[in-house]
């Protein structure tokens, strides 16, 4: 029975494991207190450029204009650093735990290639038991392989159909 939910609750973390560590990391880098200052400043200027003639004074429009464009180039910066980072950490950490999820996966099939994750009464698997009892042979059985198969088209269905 342990195989079982192991191996289940593995297929589904295979799926789910991507959206919460998207969600997570969309949570840890957001913008700061500087970013939002930087931003603040920036209003601030096009709000003193509004109220500037372009025609009387020239040279101090300019000088604001500078100002602006070099404080929208900043925020742009580190805005771009911000998501070239947390794409990295999504990147490593789901590759990291598909790695070992896989891992997981091939110890479990090594050990217990013959042993069945669930057994069924008799008959209930009749015309396909021997294709869902494979490699162990034991009758009215499911083997770990052929769970693994079944579970990960089940979640796999499920994502597609947008259910999880």
């Amino acid at each position: 029975m342990n195989l079982l939910i192991i191996s289940t609750i593995s297929c589904l973390l295979e799926y789910i494991f991507p959206s919460l560590i998207k969600y997570i990391t969309s949570r840890l880098y957001t913008i700061n207190k500087h970013d939002m200052e930087l931003r603040n400043d920036l209003i601030n200027l096009k709000q003193e450029m509004i109220g500037i003639s372009i025609v009387d004074e020239f040279s101090k429009y300019a000088k604001l204009q500078r100002k602006c464009n070099k404080l929208e180039s900043t925020l742009k910066e580190k805005a771009n650093e911000r998501l070239s980072s947390r794409l990295k950490v999504q990147i490593s950490v789901t590759y990291g735990f598909r790695i070992l999820n896989g891992l997981l996966m091939l110890i479990l099939l090594y050990l217990y290639t013959n042993k069945p994750v669930i057994i069924l009464p008799k008959g209930i698997l009749w015309p396909i038991q021997s294709l869902l009892s494979w490699p162990c042979y034991h009758e009215d059985s499911i083997s770990l392989i052929m769970w693994l198969i079944i579970a990960r088209l089940v979640v796999a269905t499920c994502k597609k159909n947008g259910m999880t």
